[in-house]
Formats: structure tokens, sequence, C-alpha cells
């Protein structure tokens, strides 16, 4: 295990990695008048580090003033970036950190040190600012939690919530969900937006808890900072949810009911039973006592006064036992059909269970992305369509895991595509036109969702609806915008690409000249040189900026850890330690101080969590909510990323002079709207990339997601032109 850190003492590290060689050698001089460096050495105690070692001339506050000299020693980091030149990539790469401590006075006459504190950032910073951290062995977990863990112990929310992230990842366990949730509640109840995704996510999953989609939305909104008139992509899912679980509910109470019949029908079975024994003894009763008789009157037949008197009395028997008969084959026909109700009613409850049970593992879901779908406050759900309009084309997916058997859109078949994927028009009526959407698996499970096409005359035309977002976006501060592009086509070892370039540079164009980026656009970029000019832009930003991410270039996928890697030109094809896993650019995000970060990447990009937390923008809303909502989102952190595909290969042209997804991409960024959010022109583009690459008979579908444990908070990335 390598650390940043040998034997020398950290004063004089720091001092040799941040100044040139003279200064140092200066400050250590000074330093050495009041401390022999090679014996200092800290203990803690009570949360601060006092300094120890051998005092040679004065006082402890005169080597505090000598230590916060020290630390004046060093260098700016562009000073720095000057004398190293070119330092390797693998500092560029994210660590977790634990900074030196700082030096503070209590009263006039004592100074000390407080505790390390422990940061997410790149080595190299680690390094600059005198920092530790381990190179090696960011695989094991203990190395992680060394550095957090104490701090989450004492109650800090973003300790909490990393030593949440750490258990759920793993780290070379198995991940361990129970310890990752309670970690995740802890923050998220201190109001760690953070955690409030996290935890939302496990909910969701059913990770270490039981699934509820219901929870999960409601912490997807805490995390925002609303509890309501926010929809995110997840509202219509748990209405479905929501009627899916009322379903069960009911399914549920009747399993009830009939289990209660049974154990009724159970008794009654014992009652008859316990009747027909009884019968069945009196009529065998009945019977020796006839036969009795029987032998009596043989034996009598010449006393004509005794015979006569037996005879009677016979008769009497006789009515009894035909009495104590029929009694008998009632009750045994009571008794078997009862026993056949039972039966009937266990099959019942048992057919039942297992249709409870395949609901519990998984049924279809239905979304639908276009056009939005309002959940209104009395839950209904409604889509407004402009006055006029005769028909409203419905785009959506279907989930059936159990597989789709059949999917119905107002009684017409619909024929979803081999990803789930549905486009069908529906006729508009001039009042109100009831839209349902129903599947069935395999297993006999349904779903069924609903909502209606409401014409209304408050629908504006386009431009004027443009002009109206617009001019409410202008009173809201969206910080400043920047980007860095990467297009990549000449690679040493993987085949050259035809597009990447272009795609990057009509990109970076648009960026600037429309929507006002500050962009940094590079080409056929080794890995240096893309971690370089990340870093490079991350510096310039502020916690109210705005980050894209766009790469263009190959892409590999271990189809073993699912790890997903983009390739600069450098990659070699049988050694993947120039390759950028998605899992180092995630982990850079959380060293970028930006309130917006999207990637959109035109490769795979795996680590990427449900759509469900996304916002989603209404541009119908009032002025009043349409202002509500841009403000939540400008002040509301966003970590997603947009994919061309999924875990499929993505085609490189197609598109012209661009590949079908930068085509489709740039196409609405020139054509947006004034504000205009990722997850519309997410929903845009999956049908004009799914358009047309099933024209050439491919298969290609673009992707939408938080990215996972980059600190998303609920937000969306937001286009303003200017």
């Amino acid at each position: 295990m390598l650390r940043t850190r040998n034997n020398e003492s950290m004063t004089y590290r720091f001092i040799r990695d941040a100044t040139t060689h003279m200064l140092a050698e200066a400050c250590v001089t000074s330093v050495n008048n009041v401390f022999k460096i090679t014996k200092v050495k800290t203990m803690k105690s009570n949360n601060t580090y006092k300094v120890s070692g051998t005092l040679k001339k004065a006082h402890i506050v005169i080597a505090s003033a000598i230590l916060v000299f020290i630390i004046g020693c060093a260098t700016t980091e562009d000073q720095l970036a000057g004398l190293e030149g070119r330092v390797s990539a693998d500092k560029l790469l994210p660590v977790d950190c634990l900074l030196p401590p700082q030096v503070r006075k209590l009263g006039a006459q004592v100074s000390y040190l407080t505790a390390r504190r422990a940061i997410k950032t790149t080595a190299l910073e680690c390094e600059i600012r005198g920092g530790e951290y381990i190179a090696y062995n960011r695989a094991d977990y203990r190395t992680a939690l060394s550095v957090w863990l104490d701090k989450a112990q004492a109650g800090d929310p973003e300790a909490q919530t990393y030593t949440g992230e750490i258990y759920e990842k793993g780290l070379g366990l198995t991940p361990d969900y129970q310890t990752a949730y309670k970690w995740y509640l802890k923050a998220a109840e201190q109001g760690h937006s953070r955690a409030q995704i996290n935890l939302g996510y496990f909910y969701e999953k059913g990770l270490g808890i039981e699934k509820d989609t219901v929870k999960a939305l409601n912490w997807y909104r805490r995390a925002s900072g609303v509890t309501d008139d926010i929809d995110y992509a997840s509202t219509i899912e748990v209405k479905a949810a929501s009627l899916a679980q009322e379903q069960t509910d009911i399914l549920r109470q009747e399993i009830d009911r009939r289990e209660r019949d049974i154990i009724n029908l159970q008794r009654s079975l014992k009652e008859n039973q316990a009747q027909l024994k009884a019968r069945e003894q009196s009529l065998q009763d009945a019977q020796n006592t006839l036969k009795k008789l029987e032998k009596e009157i043989e034996k009598n037949k010449n006393n004509s006064a005794r015979l006569k008197e037996l005879q009677r009395e016979y008769t009497t028997h006789k009515s009894l036992v035909d009495k104590a008969q029929l009694a008998f084959a009632f009750i045994s026909t009571k008794l078997k059909q009862s026993q056949q109700k039972f039966e009937r009613q266990a099959e019942n409850v048992k057919r039942q269970k297992q249709k409870l049970a395949s609901q519990q593992v998984a049924g279809p879901i239905i979304e639908v992305f276009d056009p939005i779908i309002r959940v209104t406050r009395s839950g209904e759900a409604a889509v407004r369509v402009r006055a006029g309009s005769k028909a409203q084309v419905i785009s959506g997916k279907i989930i059936a895991p159990a597989g789709l058997q059949r999917a119905t859109m107002n009684s017409r078949t619909l024929t979803p595509d081999s990803a789930g994927f549905f486009h069908s028009a529906v006729s508009v009526t001039s009042g109100e036109t009831q839209v349902s959407i129903e599947a069935v698996d395999r297993l006999q499970q349904h779903a069924t969702l609903s909502f209606n096409l409401i014409p209304t005359k408050e629908a504006v035309i386009a431009n004027n609806d443009r002009n109206r977002v617009g001019r409410v976006a202008k009173s809201i501060d969206f910080g400043q915008y920047y980007a860095l592009v990467i297009g990549n086509n000449e690679y040493r070892q993987f085949p050259a690409l035809q597009t990447a370039i272009n795609d990057a540079q009509r990109i970076a164009e648009v960026l600037t000249n429309k929507y006002g980026f500050k962009t940094r656009l590079i080409t056929n970029a080794d890995r240096y040189t893309i971690l370089s000019a990340f870093n490079e832009v991350k510096g310039q930003m502020t916690e109210k900026d705005n980050l894209l991410i766009y790469y263009a270039g190959h892409g590999e996928r271990d189809p073993e850890t699912l790890q997903g890697y983009w390739l600069p030109i450098d990659a070699e094809q049988e050694n993947t330690a120039n390759w950028i896993p998605n899992s180092a650019i995630s982990d850079l995000l959380n060293t970028v101080k930006a309130r917006h970060i999207i990637v959109v990447a035109d490769s795979c990009y795996s680590g990427s969590m449900t759509r469900s937390s996304v916002a989603r923008l209404d541009t119908q809303l009032s002025d009043k909510h349409l202002k509500k909502w841009l403000k939540v989102m400008a002040k509301t952190n966003s970590r997603t990323v947009l994919t061309s595909g999924s875990i499929e290969p993505v085609l490189d042209g197609g598109g012209g002079k661009h590949s079908i997804f930068a085509s489709a991409f740039i196409n609405e960024l020139e054509n947006g709207e004034t504000v205009i959010d990722a997850y519309r022109i997410y929903r845009r583009v999956t049908a004009q990339v799914k358009q047309k690459a099933q024209a050439i008979g491919f298969d290609q579908t673009p992707t939408y997601a938080p990215i996972q444990h980059t600190g998303h908070s609920g937000g969306e990335f937001i286009f303003v032109s200017g």
C-alpha cells in the first residue's frame, strides 16, 4: 500500500512539494530553530491535534507562528504547474484526502492544531495542500472508511453519506445495503440532499429495505427542497405503482376474507363430522334395537298378546330408524358439500397467493414521457392539448420483466419495440378525451395508466410560449455555463472514427454562440490531455455554475463488471492502463463545485441510476409556478448523464457529417426554446435516434439518468439561450 508520505516529516514533505528547493530549505532551516522536524508527530486528543517534539529555543506560540510561515512558503497552483510541467495523469484522478491540521489560537497564550479535514479532490491538489491519501488501494473499503468514519460517527452528514456510499459500493466486499441505508437515513434526516437522493433510490429499488416507490418520490422531492408542485419522471410511475398497490391491497383483502371463510368452513366441517358421527351412532343403536325386536317377535309369534305389543313397538322403532337414516344421509350430504367448498376455497386462496407473489416479484410498468402528464392535486392525471388539435401522439415505454403478452391503448393494440418503446396517435375530441393504456405480462399481471387529454383555450402557440418562458427565466440567476467538449477520431491502436471531431466542433460552436458557454474544445486527446483539461475547467468554476462534458469517441464495456470506459487516442487494446473508467469520471464530478453537471456521451456510460429523480419542465405552467420551478432547479444540484445508447454498440455515422445521436442533439440545441431542460432534449433526441436507426435496421436507444454517487439532489440541467 503506497502512501503520499514516506518517513520524512509532514512539514518537510509539504514544503518540498509546494516550493522550489531553495525556498524549502530556507523554511526548514527556520523551523528547525524551533523543532527537530524529523521528530514531529501528531497525537489525536479530543478532536484536535497537538504538536509534540523537542523545543530548542522558543515558546509554543512562536512555533505556531513558524508553522503559519511554513504554510505561507507554499506557492500557488499556477506557480507549481510552472515548476513541475506535465505531471503523471494518475495524479489528476480523485482521491479521499486528509488535509493537514490548521493552526488555531485560543486566547493570547495558547495555540493548537485542529483535526485533519477530509475532502474529495485530485491526488495532485491533495499533495499541493500537504494532505495525505492512499494511492493504490482505492478498492479497499478500509482505506476509504479510515478517512470518513470518525466524522460520520461524530454526526457529520456529509461524512455519513460518503460512509453509506462506501458500504453500498462494497469496495472489495459484498455490498452491505442495510448498513448503507442506516448511514443514509442519519444524513437524510439532517437534511443532506445527497443522502436523501440515495435513500430515495434505495426505496425505489428495495435495497436493504422494502420497496416503496411513494417513499422514493417523497425523498426525491425533499432533496430538491419542495414537497409539491414539482413533477419528477417518477410521478406517473408512482401513480401507476399506487394503483398496482391498491390492486394488491384488494387482493390481500380478498385472500384474508377467503382465509376467514376457510376457518369457518373448517369449524363447520368439524361440527358436521361430529353430528354425522352422533347420527351414525343413533342409527346404529336404532337398528340394533330393531334387530332385537325382530328376534323377540320370532320367539313370541305364538303369543298373540305379546306379539301384538312387540309389533307396535317394532313399528315405532322402524320409524325411528327411517328418520335416523334420513338425518344421517342429510348430514352426510352437507358434510360432503362443505368439504368440496373448503377445497375450492383453499384452491382459490392458493392461486391468489401465487398471483400476489408474482406481483411482488415484478409486474409491468407503463411510462409516458411525451407529452408530459401532470398529476393534479386531486390526483387526476391530465395532458393539456392545444384547442383545435385533431390528434395527439403518445410516446412511452412499457417495462415487463416477466415478458409482455399484450398491450393496448384505448382498446387498440400497441406494438412496442424490443426495448419497450411505443408511439401511437389518439384522436382528440372537443371535450375531454380519456386515454387508457393497458399492459399484461406473461404472468397475467396487469398494469393500467389512464389520463385525460384536455383542450384548453390557455394553450398558446409555440413562439409565444417560448417568449413567456424566456421572460420568466430572465429574472433568475442560473450562473455561468462551462463546457468541456472532447472529440477523438485518430486512434493509435483502435479503428479511426469519422464523425467524432465534427460532432465536437459543431456542438462547441452552438454551446458558445447560442447558449453563452465558456467552452474548452479538445480533439484527438490522450489520457493526460483529457484529465488535465477537466481539472483546468474545474478550477474556473464556482458553486453557482454549470458544466457540460461532451465526449465523442470509442468506448468499451467490461462484460463481467459492467464498467464502462472512455478510450483516449493512446488507449491500448490489450492494456487498460490508459483507459478512463466511467467510475473515475463520476469520482471527478465529486470534486467539482458546479451546481449542475451533465455528461453527454456518444458512448456508453455505466454507473447511472434510474430517471425517477429527474425533474420535468412543463412550459404550460402558470408564470407563478413556472418561476417557482425554475428557481428550485437553479438552486438544486444535478448530476446527470445523457448517452447515445445503452450497452449495445452505437453508430458512428448515419447523420450526414455527424453521428445519428450527435445530429439529433445538435438539432435540439440549435432549434431549442429559450429555456429547455435536459429531460426534454432526451425525449426528443430519443425519438429521432430510434427512428433513424430503425430505418437502417439498427437498434439504438439513448438513455438519461442521474449519475450515482456524484451529488445529484433532484435538480435538472437547464439550457438558457441568449
